[in-house]
């Protein structure tokens, strides 16, 4: 890059309040460690790369700090889908009453504040979508329940409440409704990102 487009890279981090682009621009070697993450990401496809690239464009702070939180929530949610399929039984059981070993019962508490982790970051969704919260993620999942003739989940549930009623019910089903509401919540992080680009 020329001095004078460096420069000018300079004013616009400036302007733009971005500490991060500021250091890319004034150090080469940052510059460079900070792109090798970013490519990274990049050929993984993962969140993390789109919200990088999204704070390029300067998609509010305070948004992208919001988003980032659900990133966390989808990504606690995608390791409670993967226990769920491997440990369903287990939760079924504990939720049931029944008597379980330690290692099992352990596994189980995890999974649950694994789930109201991944739960209560999925919120700000409807916070930002002025929605009771929790109501966008337990509608994603009742669309595939009710689809499907299964019973659906109360409005109001807890995360625990909606973790015993994924548990009480056939675990393929579950772990469709799972996934679909996993999708389904990531298409809407998009569409407000689209919309604060194009309001600024």
């Amino acid at each position: 890059m020329t001095g004078e487009g460096s420069a000018r890279r300079l004013r616009r981090a400036l302007r733009a309040r971005d500490l991060i682009e500021f250091i890319r621009a004034l150090s080469p070697s940052f510059d460079e460690r900070v792109q090798k993450k970013v490519d990274e990401a990049a050929a993984k496809r993962s969140w993390s790369y789109h919200l990088f690239r999204w704070r390029m464009d300067r998609v509010p702070y305070r948004l992208r700090s919001m988003l980032m939180n659900v990133e966390r929530g989808l990504e606690d949610l995608g390791v409670f889908t993967a226990e769920f399929q491997q440990r369903h039984e287990v939760l079924r059981r504990y939720f049931a009453g029944d008597h379980l070993g330690k290692e099992e019962r352990d596994a189980a508490v995890q999974m649950i504040k694994r789930f109201k982790g991944a739960s209560s970051r999925l919120a700000v969704l409807d916070v930002l979508t002025d929605r009771t919260p929790g109501a966008g993620f337990i509608s994603a999942l009742n669309e595939v329940l009710r689809s499907e003739g299964a019973p659906t989940i109360p409005e109001k549930a807890s995360a625990e409440d909606i973790a015993r009623h994924l548990a009480s019910i056939d675990p393929d089903l579950a772990l469709k409704a799972l996934r679909h509401a996993e999708e389904h919540l990531k298409n809407e992080i998009t569409m407000i990102i689209e919309e604060a680009k194009h309001a600024r």
